[in-house]
C-alpha cells in the first residue's frame, strides 16, 4: 500500500464511521410519535447527541494512529486526547441544540402545507446530514490537531475520494497551510494528507479526477451546461464557484469560534469550565497561531487537546 492508498484508506474509513453514525441516529427518527413530534424527540435527542458524540470520540482516535502509519520519521511533541473533541458541534455549540434542528426542519415543512409524510423525510434528511457532518468533521479536526503536534509536517493536500461534489473536485491537490483551516460543505467527505520536507504526496488534479468521471458522472456533478463548456475547453475552476457553500469548521452556520463547553470526567459529556473562560476550537487555534507551531501546541495544550 503506497501512502496516498494510506491516505485515501483513512478517508473512507471515516466517511464509513460517518455513514454508519447517521443510520443509527436516523433509527431514532424512524420511531417517533408523530402526534407529538416536538416532545417526543427533545427525549430523544440526547440518545441522538451520545451516538453522534461516540462517531465523534472513534473518528478523533483514528488520527494518530494513521499519522503515525503515513509518516514513520514524524515525531510527535504530544498526543491527540480524543474525548476533547468529541460531544461538541464543528461551531462549538452542544449537540443537543444542533439535533434539535431536525424536527424544527419537520414542523416548519408542516406550516408550510406539507405532508406528514413529506416533512418527516425533510427532518430525516437533515439529521443524516448533521450526523454525517459533525463526525467527519471531527476527524478533520483530530487530523489537523495531529498534524500540529508533528513539527516535521508543514502543510497538507486535500484528499478528494469520489463520487464528489463540483466544489470539492476543483480543490483536488491543493495545498494548505495548518492555519488556513479545512474548507468544507456539510457532508463533505474530503480528507487530508500531509506534507513534510521528506515527504511530498503524489498530487491528483481536478483535471484528472474529472478525466476519471464518466460522462454521466460529470453531467452529474457539474451540469450538463458546465461540461459542455469543460470539454470545450474552459478551466475547470473558472466554472465552478469553489467558495459557494464552503465554510471552514469554526463558521459553520454562524460565526462562533469558541466553545465555553470544558470537559468532565465523563468524558463525553461536557460542562462549563469553573472560571467561565472560553475554550477555543482546534481550528481556531491553528489561525490565531499563525504559523507559530510552538504558540499552537501551547494553545492545543492549554484546551486540553494535546498531551
Amino acid at each position: 500500500m503506497t501512502a496516498s492508498d494510506i491516505a485515501q484508506a483513512h478517508q473512507l474509513q471515516r466517511e464509513r464511521l460517518a455513514a454508519a453514525t447517521a443510520r443509527l441516529a436516523v433509527r431514532l427518527w424512524r420511531d417517533i410519535d408523530i402526534h407529538n413530534l416536538s416532545a417526543d424527540w427533545e427525549r430523544r435527542v440526547h440518545r441522538v447527541a451520545a451516538l453522534v458524540a461516540a462517531g465523534q470520540l472513534s473518528a478523533a482516535r483514528q488520527a494518530d494512529p494513521y499519522l503515525a502509519h503515513l509518516l514513520e520519521d514524524a515525531e510527535p511533541v504530544g498526543s491527540v486526547v480524543p474525548e476533547s473533541l468529541a460531544g461538541v458541534a464543528s461551531d462549538g455549540r452542544e449537540l443537543t441544540d444542533l439535533f434539535m434542528y431536525p424536527v424544527w426542519a419537520a414542523l416548519r415543512a408542516l406550516m408550510k402545507g406539507a405532508s406528514l409524510v413529506a416533512a418527516l423525510a425533510s427532518g430525516q434528511a437533515l439529521l443524516d446530514l448533521l450526523a454525517r457532518t459533525m463526525v467527519a468533521d471531527t476527524g478533520r479536526a483530530a487530523d489537523l490537531v495531529a498534524m500540529a503536534a508533528r513539527p516535521a509536517i508543514t502543510s497538507y493536500v486535500r484528499v478528494v475520494e469520489l463520487p464528489a461534489c463540483s466544489r470539492c473536485v476543483i480543490l483536488a491537490g491543493q495545498e494548505y497551510g495548518l492555519s488556513e483551516g479545512f474548507q468544507r460543505h456539510p457532508r463533505c467527505d474530503c480528507g487530508m494528507e500531509p506534507v513534510t520536507r521528506s515527504y511530498q504526496p503524489e498530487i491528483t488534479t481536478p483535471a484528472q479526477v474529472y478525466e476519471a468521471l464518466s460522462p454521466a458522472q460529470r453531467v452529474k456533478t457539474f451540469g450538463q451546461a458546465a461540461v459542455d463548456t469543460i470539454d470545450a475547453g474552459a478551466d475547470i475552476a473558472q466554472v465552478v464557484n469553489a467558495r459557494r457553500g464552503m465554510s471552514t469548521a469554526t463558521r459553520y452556520g454562524r460565526t462562533v469560534q469558541s466553545t465555553t463547553e470544558g470537559q468532565t470526567n465523563r468524558g463525553l459529556t461536557r460542562s462549563r469550565r469553573r472560571n467561565g473562560a472560553a475554550r477555543l476550537m482546534p481550528e481556531e487555534i491553528l489561525r490565531i497561531a499563525r504559523g507559530d507551531r510552538a504558540e499552537a501546541v501551547r494553545l492545543l495544550r492549554l484546551n486540553g487537546y494535546i498531551i
